[in-house]
């Protein structure tokens, strides 16, 4: 294990990137949060990246926010303390809508427990596997406050009562609870939790590039959009899809009856 707030590997065309901070259960502090965001554009332009895991060292995934940060300093004044900490909530939108808006698949890998912006995270991936002794939380309503922005990605990612309860009751609920709510894929074993993972990833990663594109970026957009909206939409990145040189290069490659070599 290094000394970096994120340790990177790469293998097979998946970026691992595992955040190196366990002793502080992982924090999204406003440098782990610059981190994660330069190592999503890094990557986002790397050829050689077909698939990005964000993963985690120690019993914690994330525990969300560092409330050391995000207290109020001596001397400071209110608004200065509103603004500094408006700061931080604003970087930790921006990547999280980075790795929706991002042009490959991002899998988050939970290992243990995620918590606040740390659940926001898990949610704001494509795609989650869990070990089955992982939880998850958004304990705002017990610190005197609420969990506000978490529930931006979470409730996109669950029923409605399903992500209230998890709001409202500020209580932890576990991995068959969180796939039950659509939070995560599913859960297996801990000793089989990165394994799974991996086998998710280069799966994608397999996969034609340009079609995980440009269908990441569809499924996003019209899943926001009025149904005949959505199908419009969807029908014009179709007919690209169809239309395209790598589609062509996959067809031939069905009919051959041969893996597509996607370059």
């Amino acid at each position: 294990m290094t000394d970096a707030l994120i340790e990177k590997t790469q293998e097979r065309g998946v970026l691992w990137l595992t955040l190196n901070n366990a002793d502080q259960r992982n924090p999204l502090s406003s440098t782990m949060l610059a981190e994660i965001t330069s190592s999503l554009e890094i990557a986002y332009d790397d050829d050689e990246i077909r698939c990005i895991v964000i993963a985690a060292h120690g019993p914690v995934f994330s525990a969300g926010h560092d409330l050391t940060e995000m207290a109020r300093r001596p001397e400071e004044t209110s608004e200065a303390w509103k603004r500094r900490v408006m700061d931080v909530l604003e970087a930790c939108a921006a990547m999280m809508q980075r790795i929706v808006h991002g042009p490959k698949a991002v899998i988050a890998c939970v290992q243990g427990t995620a918590t606040a912006a740390g659940c926001q995270l898990v949610s704001a991936c494509d795609m989650a596997i869990a070990s089955s002794d992982a939880r998850f939380c958004t304990p705002g309503v017990n610190l005197g406050a609420f969990c506000t922005t978490p529930m931006v990605g979470i409730g996109r990612n669950l029923s409605r009562k399903h992500a209230l309860e998890m709001a409202l009751t500020g209580e932890f609920f576990d991995a068959a609870d969180a796939e039950r709510f659509g939070l995560i894929n599913r859960h297996v074993p801990a000793e089989q939790v990165l394994e799974e993972t991996k086998r998710l990833a280069e799966r994608i990663a397999s996969r034609s590039p340009q079609s995980i594109r440009d269908g990441k970026t569809a499924f996003y957009t019209q899943i926001e959009m009025p149904l005949n909206d959505a199908f419009e939409h969807a029908n014009q990145v179709m007919v690209e899809a169809m239309t395209s040189d790598e589609s062509r290069q996959g067809v031939k490659a069905f009919f051959e009856k041969r893996t597509p070599n996607w370059g």
